[in-house]
């Protein structure tokens, strides 16, 4: 702590001027800088590249790191609490501290807390996306500067990387810029939805990369089972621009949301049988889907199997999970897609480099975010608004 403190000391000293000339902007306009709890934005950040914070550019590179923070902890099984006095995570030669602005809300959030996993003490900090801005790098570290804008996906067994808390600490490789594309609220979601697609279809699933792709006569079909989810929806588009066809299955409210997001077909499965769906599947894509995705369950997982191609190899990811006792076809090949591979493999880099091209030029469409406000006191809030699903294709996002 002593060297963190003594890396900002010339910046102390001109944090107050910085200070006051915020107090006096907040106090010239009260009713927009007050912080309401539990405040509900939907409709946020969709193909717009805005950001909300905008009218008050302060970086946190103009404060000093204080030596505690605020963290919404796992105090025991299934229990959160509070804490305003979380030690603040200590920073390596090869690893850089982030400010959380945003976090991104995921279903493996409450899952873990409810059934217990992942969690490999008490006190623990989850929460596995995050955007916001670098407070303080190792000395190791080039390339980024105090108050930059990033965004970073986590690994659960440092408790330093938990997004729940106000100062989060990452390696290096793990961190990137935003994009001039992407908005500050919007990057929050890159770190579990957009990285999970990229990569499950890159390093999992054989699917060429967009910039890598060459035209083929060849017709190649990709299945995503959950084509409205966060995820469902940038695996589409990026198996579009690396040339596959996608067919998805969706409900009758968000069918248009996959059309417009390129797929070439997409199921409806309100009101249809297993049967009945599995066999519209393998109609219109003439039993040739030689590439699947799952983001919906095991009961799903079965259904996709039923689905693809029966004659030709077919790599499947079940990222919803899929039951043990699971018979999976000879010619089908089941990829257990590990995120964590991100952080463990510096090489992985490769696949945050591509979505950052795709990003950057503008083809991806982000999707639509409900942003929350009131920073960790309502993060449970927001998971609970997960547990019940039906988010419609939007993506949960909490203010910090």
């Amino acid at each position: 702590m002593t060297d963190v403190q003594s890396s900002h000391s010339l910046k102390t000293r001109n944090s107050w001027k910085t200070v006051r000339s915020l107090l006096r902007r907040i106090r010239s306009n009260p009713i927009k800088h007050q912080r309401r709890s539990s405040q509900v934005i939907e409709g946020v950040g969709k193909g717009s590249i805005s950001t909300s914070e905008g009218s008050v550019a302060l970086s946190v590179a103009e404060f000093p790191v204080p030596q505690v923070q605020k963290a919404l902890v796992v105090a025991r099984k299934g229990e959160y609490e509070i804490r305003h006095d979380f030690p603040i995570p200590t920073v390596g030669d090869d690893e850089v501290m982030i400010r959380s602005h945003y976090v991104g809300l995921n279903p493996i959030d409450w899952k873990s807390v409810d059934f217990n996993f992942c969690l490999p003490e008490f006190p623990w900090v989850t929460g596995r996306e995050m955007s916001g801005v670098v407070a303080q790098v190792g000395k190791n570290v080039s390339g980024y500067r105090e108050g930059e804008r990033v965004w970073t996906s986590t690994y659960y067994k440092d408790v330093r990387a938990g997004c729940f808390q106000e100062f989060v600490v990452v390696p290096s490789h793990t961190v990137l810029p935003i994009p001039s594309t992407v908005s500050f609220e919007a990057a929050s979601c890159l770190g579990v939805a957009a990285l999970t697609a990229g990569m499950s279809l890159w390093k999992w699933l054989g699917v060429p990369l967009p910039s890598a792709t060459t035209d083929t006569s060849e017709e190649q079909w990709l299945l995503i089972w959950g084509g409205s989810t966060v995820t469902g929806q940038f695996a589409t588009q990026f198996a579009v621009h690396s040339g596959l066809k996608v067919i998805t299955v969706n409900s009758s409210e968000t069918k248009a949301l996959s059309e417009a997001l390129g797929a070439s077909h997409v199921v409806v499965r309100d009101g249809k049988s297993n049967e009945a769906l599995v066999e519209e599947i393998r109609t219109i894509t003439s039993g040739r889907i030689t590439r699947a995705i799952d983001l919906v369950g095991t009961k799903t997982a079965a259904l996709a199997l039923d689905a693809v191609s029966t004659d030709a190899p077919v790599a499947f990811a079940p990222l919803a999970m899929m039951s043990g006792s699971q018979v999976v076809p000879e010619n089908v090949t089941v990829h257990t897609v590990e995120m964590k591979q991100f952080v463990l493999d510096k090489s992985n880099v490769c696949y945050t480099e591509e979505l950052g091209k795709l990003l950057g030029s503008g083809k991806v469409v982000l999707p639509e975010l409900h942003l929350i406000e009131g920073g960790l006191e309502v993060v449970q809030d927001g998971l609970d608004m997960l547990k019940k699903g039906n988010m419609k294709g939007k993506k949960l996002v909490v203010r910090m």
